[in-house]
């Protein structure tokens, strides 16, 4: 088993008291939820990496933040990412872009969107708001770690949580040179909430032959078959928990989730 503190893109980190943070050696960090006195308190952020390299990638993140940005959900609300984003196509000005279909990486209208998705969902869960929706990718993401991420489909998959927090709340969003940056703002102290991953199980990828008579790959690899492979990758079966204060003064945690991120199979030439 192979426990974590959050991580933002490669780096080592903390997500906690609301702000995502670099630290090393897993240490917790010692600052405090900042305040906006014109609003009100800051209730959870998430910050991800954007790559400066990917620049439809990085438009299409842009342009759903600003979509984003503003929006107000009301005390037992239920909020709506494709509702509140709407349909994403090239009449909405989205670009094709990199997006992760069935664990590859492929060209997709509206790459990108899923960060604004993921990010939003890491800001809600150190709100401590209640997701009523929420699903993983096929393959773990690079601008946060397994676990953390929420991929959203106009149509399909959705990321849904309800206001719980007794107060309406704006939701702000951010996307600058290379980081974008997800908040949520309302009344009250923002709750002291830390998250953890748990990478619980490693799946190996094992051989692929070529294709049989009927169209379909057979494993192992069949005696006499080439030795050339295209590398697989692992999977993992990631938990997250949440970690939030007792009345009496100590900590709990909850299970926030628990994902299967499945291998990607070698395949034999």
């Amino acid at each position: 088993m192979r426990r974590q503190w959050v991580a933002v893109s490669i780096a080592v980190g903390v997500i906690a008291g609301s702000v995502l943070l670099c630290a090393s050696g897993g240490r917790a960090p010692s600052e405090t939820t900042p305040v906006n006195k014109a609003t009100g308190h800051v209730l959870g952020r998430c910050i991800t990496l954007l790559n400066a390299d990917e620049k439809e990638r990085n438009a299409n993140v842009a342009l759903g933040a600003r979509k984003l940005d503003g929006t107000v959900i009301d005390a037992g609300t239920e909020f709506s990412f494709n509702a509140s984003i709407g349909e994403r196509g090239v009449e909405q000005g989205y670009k094709p872009a990199r997006v992760i279909v069935d664990g590859k990486n492929e060209s997709g209208i509206a790459g990108g969107i899923c960060q604004l998705s993921s990010t939003l969902y890491n800001a809600v869960l150190l709100s401590g708001m209640e997701v009523t929706e929420r699903h993983a990718h096929s393959r773990p993401v690079p601008y946060l770690p397994a676990g953390l991420d929420a991929t959203v489909s106009y149509g399909a998959r959705d990321l849904k949580w309800v206001n719980t927090s007794g107060s309406p709340v704006t939701i702000r969003a951010e996307a600058s040179g290379d980081r974008l940056e997800v908040w949520l703002e309302g009344e009250g102290p923002a709750p002291d909430i830390r998250l953890f991953t748990d990478v619980v199980e490693t799946i190996p990828s094992r051989p692929m032959s070529p294709p049989d008579a009927t169209g379909r790959s057979v494993a192992p690899p069949r005696p006499g078959a080439s030795d050339k492979i295209r590398r697989g990758v692992e999977g993992y079966r990631v938990r997250v928990w949440a970690e939030m204060p007792t009345p009496g003064g100590g900590r709990v945690r909850e299970l926030v989730s628990e994902d299967l991120y499945e291998p990607v199979h070698a395949i034999v030439d």
